[in-house]
């Protein structure tokens, strides 16, 4: 029953760093050039709401992360695989301090309505080189994972 209860948290873990990850790639490589076009006109359409709507989903998927990371390093101290655990929780910590400290405030400001172009613009380079940040990190954390499950499953030794 353990081992199953730990597999479920472990494999959470692998979920929302393969979710959070993933945003951040397609927001990188598929939704970032069209944020230049982005004018006091439109944000609220093409800004607002999704980022709205990715706060309130990893409000609710980052907090049980954190638990499952912190179980994840408990149950590997000692062994192999806990290097993977601590890069795993390392990421998810500093992907939601940049998100809640330097992200969110650029949020609210551009929700709150920003005056012109010239304001709206710079705020958007900086929420995207945050965001740069976080695009970095949380591959480096999903690297980490899928090299934890390839461990534990064997993969790594039916490969090399």
């Amino acid at each position: 029953m353990k081992e199953n209860l730990l597999v479920i948290n472990h494999a959470y873990f692998f979920f929302g760093t393969t979710i959070y990850a993933g945003t951040l790639w397609a927001l990188r490589f598929f939704f970032y050039q069209s944020w230049n076009a982005l004018n006091v006109g439109n944000v609220h359409a093409h800004f607002v709401g999704p980022t709205r709507r990715a706060t309130t989903f990893f409000t609710v998927v980052v907090p049980l992360m954190f638990v499952a990371s912190v179980v994840m390093v408990v149950t590997e101290w000692g062994k192999a695989q806990l290097w993977q655990s601590l890069v795993g929780l390392a990421a998810i910590t500093v992907s939601t301090v940049v998100g809640k400290g330097l992200i969110i405030p650029i949020n609210k400001r551009i929700t709150a309505g920003v005056a012109d172009d010239a304001t709206l613009v710079p705020l958007l380079k900086r929420w995207m080189q945050y965001n740069d940040i976080r695009f970095v990190v949380m591959t480096l954390g999903w690297i980490a994972m899928m090299w934890y499950f390839a461990a534990r499953g064997g993969l790594v030794r039916v490969l090399g």
